[in-house]
């Protein structure tokens, strides 16, 4: 539809120009601030629908693949055969620390709150140091070719890791206590 008016406006615009007689140098301003407006459009117009299209599914994508081959899991399956070399009873030690330090996890994690949330993302970050000790003892173990003492140092790694999480666990019930007695007393 436009495009016939615009055809039939094209071809009688010397008729138009004779009835209405407009000031010189009218059409030319006028087309030079359509031409403005325009291009103001075009740089506005962005589709924010088609940028969230291509970014989710390639966020997505780089989710799957950096959670899927992850390094830290191979190094752990990996760290899982060292131990099983040098001794089944240090493997089947270190299966149940693990065990109960995954355990121990998910307790202090069900009992977070906004609260404690800073408490409990401190703790992880000191648990998570232990556990890159952890694989570094394992690193020297492979290096030791199966050192006593470097056994004894990755088991009492292990003891430490639990006895962080059972004493962030009392502290958290503790602190849950205290506040539901002050909140009785008040």
């Amino acid at each position: 539809m436009e495009d016939k008016w615009k055809d039939i406006i094209g071809q009688n615009k010397e008729k138009f120009q004779q009835e209405f007689t407009l000031p010189n140098g009218h059409e030319d301003r006028f087309m030079s601030k359509l031409k403005e407006q325009n291009k103001q459009q075009q740089k506005v117009q962005i589709n924010y629908w088609k940028v969230a299209a291509i970014f989710i599914p390639i966020a997505m994508l780089a989710t799957y693949f950096f959670l899927e081959f992850s390094p830290t899991t191979n190094e752990t399956l990996e760290n899982d055969r060292i131990l099983a070399a040098y001794s089944p009873d240090l493997n089947e030690a270190e299966n149940h620390f693990s065990y109960i330090v995954q355990q121990k996890i998910e307790e202090v994690k069900a009992l977070e709150t906004p609260d404690n949330r800073l408490f409990i993302d401190h703790s992880m970050t000191s648990l998570n140091e232990l556990q890159k000790d952890y694989n570094r003892l394992l690193i020297d173990l492979k290096e030791s070719g199966g050192n006593a003492q470097v056994v004894r140092s990755i088991l009492q790694n292990l003891q430490f890791q639990v006895e962080l999480l059972e004493n962030v666990l009392t502290q958290i019930e503790s602190i849950q206590n205290l506040k539901t007695k002050q909140n009785e007393t008040i």
